[in-house]
């Protein structure tokens, strides 16, 4: 790898670990909110109330999670429609969320085990957007290398082109200072036969 593709590797590097990472704290939001669904067994209000903020958290992540995307892939991928559409589904689950939660008294079991699945669903359509675009990701720094490579490899020829270039002009140079030598040489030569010629009349 040229020393000018190395530090866009690791550039590239930096910013999948980032998009990663990201993604680890929605994926903890999400085991929290889980595990909060299958211990509530007491009180419904205060559930309500948990059940909120835990949602609340988990928007945040994704909020995290997309700010971090947003900051290190192109303008114009998609990016901001995938996250208004996660907003609509995180709406969509809170509003079924609290929805179950006011059925609890006569099904907490199958309320818990559907929130589970709602879950495990919206984690699995995550899991595939952040492969895609991982992806995506590591496509671009294929191009962007092979990019630098061949620029790389165009301004080498052109150096070598104006080093050859540069020894073919030199070499002119010398020989039409040659040439000029030999002229000046004649000149003197045949200014001093003149010369001799002249002072021997």
């Amino acid at each position: 790898m040229s020393e000018y593709s190395t530090p866009v590797s690791v550039a590239f590097e930096f910013q999948r670990s980032t998009i990663q990472s990201a993604h680890e704290v929605v994926e903890n939001g999400i085991e929290a909110q889980k595990q909060f669904s299958a211990a509530m067994v007491d009180g419904f209000a205060p559930a309500r109330d948990a059940s909120e903020r835990s949602t609340d958290i988990v928007r945040t992540g994704v909020d995290t999670y997309f700010d971090a995307i947003e900051a290190v892939v192109p303008a114009g991928s998609g990016v901001e429609e995938v996250r208004e559409i996660t907003h609509e589904q995180l709406d969509l689950f809170e509003e079924s969320q609290l929805d179950a939660i006011d059925q609890l008294e006569s099904g907490f079991d199958e309320s818990a085990e559907a929130t589970g699945e709602m879950l495990d669903e919206f984690l699995s359509a995550l899991d595939e957007q952040v492969t895609t675009l991982l992806n995506a990701h590591e496509d671009l720094e294929g191009q962007t290398i092979e990019m630098l490579e061949r620029l790389e490899d165009s301004l080498e020829d052109l150096q070598a082109e104006f080093e050859a270039r540069g020894e073919e002009m030199q070499e002119q140079l010398e020989a039409q200072a040659e040439a000029i030598q030999e002229q000046l040489e004649d000149v003197t030569e045949n200014v001093q036969e003149a010369a001799s010629e002249t002072t021997a009349a």
